[in-house]
């Protein structure tokens, strides 16, 4: 049992001796992360929207335009997707 409690002493004492090096964040780290929200977004539009008519929409007690909405929000992150991406390309970071 010592040995136990004495391995596991030594094995903190290594990790506490050997931090992991921190490296800074970089303008490309965080627009590949933007990227990455924004596909997800992208997709979470275009799925919802191929699934789903107009008529859905007004049945389950929303108004017209309100598709109207999701339609322009689906294409404006398909925007985001396509300026991140001219963005980063330009940077080689994809």
């Amino acid at each position: 049992m010592k040995s136990c409690y004495l391995a596991l002493g030594v094995a903190a004492g290594i990790a506490q001796a050997n931090p992991m090096a921190k490296r800074a964040v970089t303008d490309a780290d965080i627009l590949n992360y933007a990227l990455t929200l924004e596909h997800l977004e992208a997709t979470f539009y275009a799925e919802g929207l191929q699934n789903y008519t107009q008529a859905d929409f007004v049945n389950a007690g929303y108004d017209a335009p309100f598709y109207d909405n999701l339609m322009k929000v689906a294409s404006d992150e398909k925007t985001h997707v396509s300026f991140l991406t001219g963005a980063l390309e330009g940077i080689f970071v994809l």
